[in-house]
């Protein structure tokens, strides 16, 4: 910029002017740098929380990742305990049927069946022994023979109801052994029920905690981008206002001098009618500075 048509006294209202630009760049530049330093302290402890979340995620992972394991044994052991109990059920109801089966037959053969077990083996041994001692007729003999033979037939129908009754007895112990069994498998189903349905629960706090860390960890990113993006944004500003305040330095630099030059101009000026005035006078004998007034430069001057 040339200044050849500005007053000296236009010219320092100009260096004010610089000066005043310069104080308000180095202001703004302290000011951007204070707001970097506490944006700096800030992403610091953005990453730091960050990390520490991203810990608390990589562990949580594990948590889960075990937990979702012992689930499903623990679902694998609830399936195969609700296909034993189906299975001691259909056992159960195939055996209560026989059960009915076998009470009907021991009914049916205990309506036949007059007399116990033991008086029919004797009444056949008494028999016996009367055919075998006595002499009889034939008639009577056949008579005996029938009877015997009747007896016999009720004696094989008793043998066959005490067994009816044993088998009986026998699958109604199984029945009762059963319905423990049964019992039992419920038992261990409804503890085994009420442990998923616990580590479920758990699992899915776990889950939310993971989804809130997560959703934290993007907050962080966002906010650590942000600043870091104001970070670099600011570089860019300062970079900017340090060029800016080097050109408005040279400037009032280049003021300044025109300033000093005028008014050495002017001194000079004064200087030099001194010095014409002594030649016009006559005298002869002038100083070096004398003669740099008269024929130098301000720059020869300045020296």
């Amino acid at each position: 910029m040339e200044y050849n048509n500005l007053t000296v006294r236009e010219l320092e209202e100009k260096l004010r002017e610089i000066s005043a630009q310069i104080t308000n760049i180095r202001n703004k530049i302290k000011e951007l740098k204070r707001e970097r330093t506490i944006l700096i302290a800030e992403l610091k402890e953005l990453r730091t929380e960050r990390r520490e979340k991203i810990d608390e995620i990589k562990e949580l992972r594990e948590s889960i990742k075990s937990i979702n394991e012992k689930r499903r044994e623990l679902v694998s052991e609830l399936r195969n305990l609700r296909e034993e109990k189906k299975k001691k059920i259909e056992e159960y109801r195939e055996l209560v049927n026989l059960a009915r089966t076998k009470k009907d037959q021991i009914q049916a053969v205990g309506k036949e069946l007059r007399l116990p077990l033991s008086v029919i083996r004797r009444e056949i041994e008494r028999l016996e022994w009367v055919q075998q001692t006595q002499i009889l007729s034939p008639q009577e003999e056949n008579r005996i023979i029938r009877k015997i033979q009747q007896l016999e037939e009720l004696l094989e129908k008793a043998l066959k109801l005490k067994k009816e009754k044993q088998e009986f007895l026998e699958i109604k112990a199984m029945l009762t052994s059963l319905r423990l069994q049964i019992n039992d498998l419920k038992k261990k189903i409804n503890e085994l029920s009420d442990k998923i349905s616990s580590i479920t629960e758990k699992r899915n706090n776990l889950f939310q905690k993971y989804n809130e860390l997560k959703n934290r960890i993007d907050e962080l990113n966002n906010m650590i981008n942000e600043k870091q993006e104001r970070i670099n944004q600011i570089n860019n500003e300062i970079e900017k206002l340090i060029e800016e305040l080097s050109k408005l330095r040279e400037e009032y630099q280049k003021v300044q001098e025109e300033i000093e030059n005028r008014k050495l101009a002017v001194i000079v000026e004064q200087k030099r009618k001194l010095v014409e005035e002594k030649l016009k006078k006559g005298e002869k004998r002038l100083t070096l500075e004398e003669l740099k007034l008269l024929y130098g430069g301000i720059e020869d001057l300045k020296e």
